[in-house]
Parts: structure tokens; C-alpha cells; sequence
């Protein structure tokens, strides 16, 4: 019996390491952001994370297991989903489709933190109850992110030092190299403006852009920090924005003299809690308050939410 807890134990660890990379790699992809991360739940996909047969089946033996105890056949059927979801995540990682968090030092540290909270759990739960490795198995997502909210506001010092050296490097490329900033928001489009845009401008001048979907305050300044050279003469950043004032940070680090409004809809008006919100923040306003008074507000003009935002705009 103990042979059989040992092998059940060490392949509940292997997949339980697959599904750590997952939430931790939900989570990076949603920035660490806690709106944004609850967001997901409501689309389709991610729907079809909490409400899928496999968790349902693990909710039942979990029921099934406390009225009538944990008997030889419900240990079979849990050895034999356990090792399903082995194969499956080893299978992954030849074919190398495992979802796994971009390595940064944050997400090596979120990583390790909850693989040593598995093994410490693991040696504590082996001599006592399978049923207790059911347990952590159905609630992983809950203490992947408790550990990563627990650990979050470290992460948010390290954060206000990254954007302090960034608005200083930007300030000093300014005086230096009279470099030019563009700054994009808006509900949609902006990946897709930023991409035109830098073709068009690098035909005659030294642009550099913001990488991929990094719009956030942090990717802002990272592209800053890492990328920009006194020898490019325009910096073209995408900005997202989760929440009111987020917009007004990024700017206040940017001091953009071009801003750009790609289009507002509704999409995210969860995430802002009102409308008022969120014309404040990806609907443009924050970003045309911070431009300068010889700034340049660039809006499309086929929506009526940039329209007002033109009307309103001096």
C-alpha cells in the first residue's frame, strides 16, 4: 500500500508542477493583474478552466471519498486520472506546447516559492491521507494565487524603482537627443497602429517601439531601460490601461508629445466600473490631459467616443 501512495504521490507532483506553470503563466499573461486575471473567468476560455469534466470528476471523488471514506477503487480511479494527466504533460513537453510563464526573475521566484510549498505539502501528506493530495490537487489555483498576491506588494516596491529609472532615463534622452514620444491607447487597435506606425516612421528616422503586447506601466518602462539608445529620435508606446489613473502614470514617466486614441468601446467596462472610468483611462483622457500645450492629440474619428473626447479637448 505504501509503494502504491509513493507512485501516486510522485506522478500528483509531476502534473502538479504542469499546472503551476499554468496559473503562473495566466497570471504574468494578465500582467499580475488582479481585475484583469478575474476578467478572464467571465469569457469562454475561461470558463472552460473552472467548469470541465476533469474537475468535476475530481469534485466528486472528493465528495464521494468524504461520505463513504477512501476506499481501493477510488484509489484506482485517482491513480489512473493522475497518471493520464503525466502522460499528457510529459507528451507537452516533447511536443514543447507546455504553457509555461516567461522566464523572468519574478516568475522564477513565484515558481519556486510554490513548487517548495507542493514538496513540503507532499512530505507531510504521504504517511497521512491520499485524500488530502485531492485536496490541493482541486484548490491549486487558489494557493498559486494566494502566493502570488501574498507576494505582490515586494514586487510593487521593485516596480516604483523601475518606473523612477525610467522617467529619469527618458527625461535625460529628451534633453540630450531631443527624442520624440508617441504615446497609443484605446480599447482596440493599438498593436495593430503601433506596427503601422513604426514601419512608416522608420523609413527616415531611428524608432523604436514598445515589444509585443507589453502596454503596461512595467513593459513601458522595461522597453525603456532595456532597449532605448540616445541614437533613436522617436519612442512609440503602446499603453493599456486596467484601471483609472494607470494611463496618467505611464504618461507622467513618458511626457508624450503625440498621443494617439486607436478607438473606445465598452469591452472592458468591468474592469473600470463605469463608463466615466474608463473614458478617463483607455477612452483618451488622461493621455490628452498630459500632452503638452503644442502637443498633438491624434483621434479616429469614425468613433464617438474619440469624437466627444475631440469636442471636449482643447
Amino acid at each position: 500500500m505504501f509503494k502504491t501512495l509513493i507512485l501516486i504521490g510522485a506522478i500528483w507532483f509531476i502534473r502538479e508542477i504542469k499546472f503551476i506553470l499554468f496559473w503562473l503563466f495566466l497570471w504574468q499573461l494578465k500582467e499580475y493583474h488582479v481585475g484583469r486575471f478575474l476578467d478572464h473567468f467571465s469569457t469562454h476560455k475561461g470558463k472552460n478552466i473552472i467548469f470541465n469534466y476533469l474537475l468535476i470528476t475530481k469534485v466528486i471523488l472528493l465528495v464521494v471519498s468524504i461520505i463513504m471514506g477512501f476506499g481501493n477503487s477510488l484509489l484506482l480511479v485517482l491513480f489512473l486520472i493522475y497518471s493520464a494527466e503525466t502522460i499528457i504533460f510529459l507528451r507537452q513537453i516533447y511536443l514543447k506546447t507546455v504553457k509555461k510563464p516567461v522566464r523572468t526573475s519574478k516568475s522564477l521566484f513565484l515558481g519556486g516559492v510554490s513548487l517548495l510549498v507542493v514538496v513540503l505539502f507532499l512530505a507531510w501528506s504521504i504517511n497521512k491521507n491520499i485524500v488530502w493530495l485531492l485536496w490541493f490537487d482541486i484548490l491549486t489555483p487558489i494557493i498559486v494565487s494566494a502566493i502570488v498576491l501574498l507576494i505582490q506588494p515586494f514586487f510593487v516596491l521593485a516596480r516604483k524603482n523601475i518606473l523612477e529609472k525610467a522617467r529619469e532615463k527618458m527625461e535625460k534622452l529628451k534633453l540630450v537627443s531631443g527624442l520624440k514620444v508617441i504615446a497609443i491607447t484605446g480599447s482596440y487597435g493599438k498593436t495593430s497602429t503601433k506596427e503601422f506606425l513604426t514601419t512608416i516612421l522608420s523609413k527616415r528616422f531611428k524608432v523604436l517601439s514598445t515589444s509585443k503586447h507589453q502596454n503596461s506601466e512595467i513593459g513601458v518602462a522595461r522597453s525603456i531601460l532595456d532597449d532605448l539608445k540616445p541614437s533613436h529620435q522617436i519612442f512609440i508606446a503602446e499603453v493599456g490601461a486596467y484601471n483609472k489613473g494607470k494611463v496618467k502614470e505611464v504618461c507622467t514617466m513618458l511626457k508624450p508629445r503625440i498621443g494617439i486614441v486607436t478607438g473606445v468601446n465598452e469591452q472592458h467596462l468591468a474592469l473600470f466600473g463605469s463608463l466615466e472610468n474608463l473614458l478617463s483611462a483607455e477612452g483618451g483622457g488622461e493621455l490628452a490631459e498630459a500632452l503638452p500645450k503644442d502637443g498633438i492629440l491624434v483621434v479616429n474619428g469614425d468613433n464617438k467616443y474619440c469624437l466627444s473626447l475631440y469636442k471636449k479637448t482643447r
